[in-house]
Parts: structure tokens; sequence; C-alpha cells
């Protein structure tokens, strides 16, 4: 009987191709799509999650402009002030379940912020989620826990004083 040689399978091309592949998909994908309305966001060391289906994105911008979209953000809509309230009770009554989102950029004005948060409450939407930056803490914070100081907001070391009289 004659031996049979053994069979030699070249492996080179097969990796070739995985690697093409795993290019082509790395370079094709996006992650994330690009947002339609970008704010930046004040930071914060919370690390809650938001869920990433069923919410309702409401945004505010440096000037005040609100804006409302869902998690796919390709669905914004500008909400004019007044039209706050009706936006919020459309989009609720779609999707009466979904968690409801404040993005507002660190710049808006606390009076934007206050109106959108009372028009959350006139429409019975008492519970929404403020989404913030992420702020890292430091190993030196971490070990002194709750009672490190996080934020960087400088404080003047001195407050000018009131004189008690003017003479």
């Amino acid at each position: 009987m004659a031996s049979r040689l053994p069979v030699r399978i070249d492996m080179t091309p097969m990796v070739d191709v995985a690697f093409l592949l795993l290019i082509f998909f790395m370079s094709t994908t996006q992650f994330k799509p690009p947002e339609q309305v970008a704010v930046r966001l004040p930071s914060s060391t919370s690390e809650l999650l938001v869920p990433e289906t069923d919410t309702i994105i409401l945004t505010v911008t440096r000037d005040g402009t609100y804006f409302i979209s869902s998690e796919r953000a390709t669905d914004t809509q500008e909400i004019a002030p007044v039209d706050l309230q009706s936006a919020i009770m459309a989009w609720r009554s779609r999707n009466p379940s979904a968690v409801v989102i404040l993005k507002g950029d660190r710049e808006a004005s606390f009076g934007a912020i206050s109106d959108l948060m009372d028009s959350l409450a006139e429409t019975k939407t008492l519970r929404f989620n403020l989404m913030t930056d992420l702020k890292r803490r430091t190993r030196a914070q971490q070990a002194l826990g709750d009672e490190a100081p996080v934020d960087d907001v400088s404080i003047p070391d001195a407050v000018p004083a009131v004189p008690d009289s003017l003479d």
C-alpha cells in the first residue's frame, strides 16, 4: 500500500480575509450617531446610566432654544416656549412609559431651565433625569470618600466687606 501524503492547509489567505473584513467594519461603523443639537453638558460625579431606548430628550441650548427628540435623535423638533406643554403632552401620549431626560447646556440661563421644569410639572411629568457629563474623581478624592470636594469651582479667598455705616 502506498502511504498518503498529509494534507496541509495554508491559513494565510483566510487570516488576510478576516483582517480585511475587520478593517472594513471598523472603518464603516458609526458607534454613536451625530447629535442634531450639540450642547455642552454640566459635569457631575453621578454614575447613573440613562436607558438607551424609550426616552424623550428635552434639550435647552445656550441661547435658550428648546428641542424635543427621542433616543434616535433623527426626529428632533424645535419648540417655541409657549408650546412646551403641548409638545411634552403630545410626546408623552405617544409613549407614556418613556423616561424623560433633560439636557441643558452648562451656559443656558437658569430661567430657561426653570421654565422647562415648570412645564414638566404642569404636564404631570414629575420624574425626569438631568443629563450630565461624568467628572472623574482623583484617587485622593476617592480615598477621602464623600467628604472630598469634587467640583473645580473657584471660590474667592476673601469676600469684600460691606461697611456698617457710611461716614
